[in-house]
């Protein structure tokens, strides 16, 4: 291989790998900072005291957000974080949870 050939497979290379980290952003709901505190980005919290989220049935996950947001489940602190979120914000993060494998 020529060093024109290799530059040109390293840049093809380089450029692949950014259109799918960029790919990958795009598909992460707007609220994810939200949760990646406690939860992680993947849903793989690494603190026992927060649940592992990846992998956990949407409907759940849903439901779960909005009884912590509407006060039917009682914990002070995820209150506080589902207190801001719309319906469609929460179906978008049980959506993305959901779809994270499971470690």
């Amino acid at each position: 291989m020529n060093k024109k050939s290799m530059v040109l497979a390293v840049s093809l290379g380089f450029m692949t790998a950014t259109n799918v980290a960029v790919a990958q952003m795009a598909q992460q709901p707007a609220k994810l900072n939200t949760c990646i505190g406690c939860h992680g980005a993947d849903g793989i919290s690494v603190v026992p005291n927060f649940p592992k989220l990846a992998g956990q049935h949407a409907a759940y996950l849903e439901k779960a957000l909005k009884d912590y947001r509407d006060g039917f489940r009682r914990d002070e602190s995820m209150a506080a974080f589902a207190r801001g979120l719309t319906d469609e914000e929460i179906r978008e993060l049980a959506e993305y949870y959901s779809q994270q494998t499971p470690r």
